[in-house]
């Protein structure tokens, strides 16, 4: 592969992105690839990016930045002039070790680990961008023309592949090898010198050698002081493909000179956006958010709309119709499976949660999120792939990581999304809590500024210790409430028979529910706002709270709950064939309120999430009841 010259690297971006815009705009563009120069470059001096990172700036290390270019107002790094020395380093520890089973079947140990700060170059090895980046296709004089270097006075040991060679891989390796006499290749010369102490005919061919005598070709070359040895004392070596070498997937990226500092761009493989969707920020929700189902994250094992159900920080997007609404859950908060082959079962199997728009080497997941200041950032997670031409283990989970890359921040920001790889709404299986602590737990409506006409809310505002029926209407909100959410929690638009809306308030009462819409509609604008939850178009806390505020929210609960109270305490109870009484009570009233008023005694169906059933959620809060009693100044 020839270097790609400054010019045609312009050229090649401009065509990309004029490309897309026509693609999106719905015309067909047919343009041949990007040009190549028939040899080597000069060197040039890295341009400077085309545009500012995306709103919100990029993070990580402040002298390493990654450059963007801008296409169609959404910010895509500039692989041109980003290579892995120029990445962030990773901000966690970790290490994999390999089975001795492995090493056997091997021929060499793949076991390595990380620390905090490294650069990605130190902890990624050849074999894991085999089928991504094919960078055994490289050689040294290729990498040497893309950097501006040359080798010649390197040392054999900055050669991370030689230490795995024996002379009879060294000779397969490097093209015309075998064609050179013995005392021509002065570090095979003092091999044979070493290790065969009756001497050989160093007029020979290497060739001529091994073929006479074929167990020469076992000694190994790890027997020499290699960092005493320019890499030019071996004639070719700087010809010989990385993937000809005895074992090339074990060597470190930085490991393999001048290959950090190649552009992604001038790989074999070269890395390129896939897909072409694109979505603005909307929305950032806390992890105290649950029952995401249109998600457009999850794993290349799962797909990528994977939900969840607990603990779901996310981002929900604006866009075209089939961008809008859809949520992209953080990383940090969930993971889900990932991994093929044996390697699958590394790291319990999981990976955190999120989306490949740049192909297969590396996932992207959004990571901290903070809801009150609208922000999150995101980060890279990196895999382990091992094989050979006789073994196979497949690749890890996604699991090396976090590398930082871009910020972003509501309404402002615009995101690479990649393929539309994601349904509509998803309930099958679901994504798994990490039960990572969340360093910023507040949300938009009891964060340090005043929220809502400057009032904070909690959900012990309903009562002043009001009874009806024998139950506790204060300790019975808090305990919905905390399955349910705050009263400016929005919940994920989804449609049940028929009926199409989304989940409001504390007690995440319907939209369509006709007292809820009654409410609502009272309200100036509030037709409109109608209109927008209809719809499934993004809705945000703050706005919901000015058409559907805590008054309105304890009001309507404290009806239903009356009602449901009075209907359950004249149903029988299978379990005793007596009323519903006592905790019993509170668990038919929570089964009604999820349910709906008719739905069956302790049945075990779920909603459209499918997490909770009927049983369980009664459950559940009959059990948050009892504790919410004890702890309150009203007593039972």
């Amino acid at each position: 592969m020839f270097r790609i010259n400054s010019v045609w690297r312009k050229l090649y971006w401009f065509l990309f992105g004029l490309s897309l815009t026509l693609f999106l705009s719905g015309l067909l563009l047919v343009f041949q690839g990007r040009g190549f120069s028939q040899t080597p470059a000069p060197p040039t001096s890295p341009a400077a990016p085309t545009s500012p990172a995306p709103p919100g700036g990029q993070i990580g290390n402040p002298n390493s930045p990654v450059s963007t270019l801008s296409w169609n107002g959404v910010a895509l790094p500039d692989w041109g002039q980003i290579t892995f020395s120029s990445m962030p380093p990773i901000t966690e520890g970790g290490s994999f070790t390999a089975t001795p089973d492995m090493v056997t079947r091997l021929g060499y140990d793949p076991s390595r680990s990380w620390q905090r700060g490294q650069n990605p170059a130190s902890f990624t090895m050849i074999g894991d961008f085999q089928d991504s980046f094919r960078l055994q296709e490289f050689d040294l004089s290729k990498i040497a023309g893309f950097v501006g270097q040359t080798f010649d006075n390197l040392r054999l040991s900055d050669f991370g592949v030689m230490k795995f060679q024996n002379l009879q891989s060294l000779v397969e390796a490097v093209p015309g090898l075998g064609d050179f006499p013995v005392d021509q290749v002065k570090p095979v010369l003092d091999l044979l010198t070493t290790q065969v102490p009756m001497g050989v005919d160093s007029s020979q061919t290497l060739s001529q050698l091994l073929a006479a005598s074929p167990q020469l070709g076992e000694l190994p070359l790890a027997s020499l002081p290699l960092d005493q040895y320019p890499i030019s004392d071996i004639p070719n070596l700087q010809l010989a493909q990385l993937g000809n070498f005895q074992n090339w997937q074990a060597v470190p990226v930085e490991q393999v000179p001048g290959l950090p500092d190649v552009p992604f761009s001038e790989f074999p493989n070269p890395i390129m956006p896939v897909g072409t969707s694109t979505g603005q920020v909307d929305i950032v929700f806390g992890n105290k958010e649950h029952r995401t189902t249109r998600t457009m994250s999850g794993s290349d094992v799962e797909g990528f709309s994977v939900p969840c159900y607990q603990d779901c920080a996310h981002v929900e997007f604006a866009g075209n119709e089939s961008v809008r609404g859809h949520q992209w859950v953080s990383g940090k908060y969930q993971e889900v499976r990932g991994g093929h082959g044996i390697l699958a079962s590394v790291n319990n199997g999981m990976e955190p949660t999120g989306r490949h728009p740049f192909g297969e080497a590396f996932k992207l997941a959004i990571w901290d999120v903070s809801e009150t200041q609208g922000r999150f950032n995101t980060a890279l997670f990196f895999r382990i792939c091992i094989r050979n031409a006789f073994v196979d283990l497949g690749c890890t989970p996604y699991f090396i990581g976090p590398v930082p890359w871009f910020s972003y921040e509501e309404k402002t920001s615009m995101v690479f999304l990649g393929p539309a790889d994601w349904k509509d709404a998803q309930t099958d299986g679901g994504s798994v809590s990490t039960n990572a602590p969340d360093p910023s737990t507040e949300r938009r409506n009891n964060s340090a500024q005043p929220s809502f006409n400057g009032q904070t809310f909690t959900q012990q505002q309903l009562g002043n210790c009001a009874s009806y029926g024998g139950v506790n209407m204060s300790a019975l909100s808090t305990a919905i409430s905390e399955i349910e959410g705050d009263y400016d929690s929005v919940g994920a638009w989804s449609c049940v028979a028929g009926n199409c809306g989304r989940p409001l308030g504390t007690h995440q009462m319907m939209s369509y529910r006709e007292d809820v819409r009654k409410t609502i509609a009272s309200k100036p604008g509030g037709g409109a706002f109608l209109q927008k939850l209809d719809s499934g178009e993004p809705v945000g806390g703050q706005e919901m709270f000015e058409y559907f505020n805590d008054a309105d929210q304890n009001a309507l609960f404290e009806a239903e709950s009356s009602t449901l109270i009075n209907r359950a305490s004249s149903e029988i109870d299978p379990q005793t064939d007596q009323p519903f009484i006592g905790q019993r009570l509170i668990e038919r009233v929570g089964q009604m309120h999820f349910g709906g008023p008719a739905i069956p005694i302790d049945s075990g169906a779920s909603d459209v999430h499918g997490g909770l059933t009927v049983r369980s959620y009664g459950q559940k809060v009959a059990g948050t009841y009892q504790q919410a009693t004890l702890t309150s100044k009203c007593g039972r």
